[in-house]
């Protein structure tokens, strides 16, 4: 089982690596702005960059050109900064923000300075590493400090992600948060290992350690890209919203094309490319096709409509008609126009759903858009 651990690990290090750089730029413009979102960006970003310096490939080229130390200090200081972020992410909700900036500035310079005098300190060294075999280099409390500063941070950081993420009112940050601290506490779990190779010698923790770190990369990346994830899910379902609705929709801003912001386009050409952003298009679509509607009440026949007890048309009748009997009216009245009719003497009030909210509103005239296309064509000429 362990050499299983260990040979999935060794294929999961590159494309978690991978992975955790998409994220990063993909959430860069957004990270980089002022915010709580940017400590978790800079935590990621700097953790990134720690292991795609640790991948094979890049120690292999260090040490043929005798840079392997470097390379590791320069990795080990990535490593200490994204610690130093994610303190930063924690003690944003509890702490004076510029007090919190000096102290964090201060600890990280003092571990850092720390490690690279011990590193100068040391007997001559070729990497910075703790080896399956051997003693650590450069030295133990070396190691100790650096796990040390990595296990606090960390412990940090679960803590604030399973206080927060069961209180968060808002179903992303929820997700974001419990996925960080998912792969935080899998770091965790990682120096944990490294700290009982460091203080017992024991190798069993050895097998499982790149497996942690790689499943840490992918848990963070997907945190990071969950506002992208929620961004897109948005995006497909107004486009499948706006998709839908195309048919009755050009049906009816053909007969009244004043309602409509844009002349119509081809139904593929609309969705790949929208005269607006994809937040807006389905929310255009719905008003518009209600606005059709309305445009079409003096065409409206009046067969079709409840009426009162003494027989007289009701002028909120259609508003309680089900989607299938009113598509069926519109359609009628949308060909009684086409046709050249003259708008009837009465006035039949056409109201899409009677729902207050979007929602509601865009749900019916999805299932009014699906009756549309079975609907009697000639139920507009039952009134000539």
């Amino acid at each position: 089982m362990t050499h299983d651990a260990a040979a999935l690990g060794t294929g999961l290090e590159l494309p978690s690596v991978l992975l955790l750089w998409i994220a990063v730029l993909l959430r860069g413009p957004a990270g980089l702005r002022p915010g709580p979102h940017r400590a978790v960006w800079l935590a990621v970003a700097t953790a990134t960059a720690a292991m795609t310096l640790g991948l094979p490939s890049v120690i292999a080229a260090a040490t043929r050109h005798s840079e392997a130390n470097v390379v590791a200090v320069v990795r080990n200081v990535l490593g200490v900064l994204s610690a130093g972020a994610v303190l930063y992410f924690v003690a944003q909700a509890t702490a004076d923000v510029r007090r919190l900036r000096t102290a964090l500035a201060l600890a990280v310079g003092a571990v850092l300075a720390v490690l690279l005098s011990l590193d100068l300190a040391a007997a001559p060294h070729l990497r910075i590493a703790v080896p399956a075999t051997g003693p650590p280099a450069p030295s133990s409390f070396y190691w100790l400090v650096l796990i040390g500063t990595h296990l606090v941070a960390n412990a940090l950081c679960v803590l604030l992600c399973l206080r927060y993420g069961t209180t968060s009112g808002s179903r992303s940050l929820t997700v974001s948060l419990r996925l960080f601290g998912l792969g935080t506490g899998l770091v965790g779990a990682y120096w944990l290992g490294c700290l009982v190779r460091v203080t017992t010698g024991g190798r069993w923790p050895l097998p499982w350690l790149a497996l942690l770190m790689d499943l840490h990369g992918v848990l963070r990346a997907l945190a990071l890209l969950v506002p992208t994830f929620s961004v897109l899910r948005r995006a497909l379902s107004n486009i499948a919203v706006a998709w839908r609705l195309w048919p009755m929709w050009n049906d009816l801003v053909t007969a009244v094309p004043q309602v409509a912001l844009a002349k119509p386009r081809h139904r593929i050409r609309e969705v790949l490319w929208p005269q607006v952003p994809y937040s807006v298009l389905s929310y255009r679509r719905v008003i518009e096709t209600r606005d059709a509607i309305l445009a079409l009440t003096d065409y409206a026949a009046p067969a079709r409509a409840p009426s009162t007890p003494g027989g007289a048309p009701r002028q909120d009748a259609v508003a309680d008609l089900d989607a299938e009997a009113l598509a069926d009216l519109v359609k009628g009245a949308r060909n009684a126009k086409l046709q050249g009719s003259a708008p009837a003497r009465h006035r039949v009030s056409l109201s899409s759903s009677g729902s207050r909210d979007l929602a509601g509103e865009t749900a019916f005239l999805l299932r009014m858009a699906k009756a549309y296309r079975s609907a009697s064509p000639c139920a507009g000429a039952e009134r000539r």
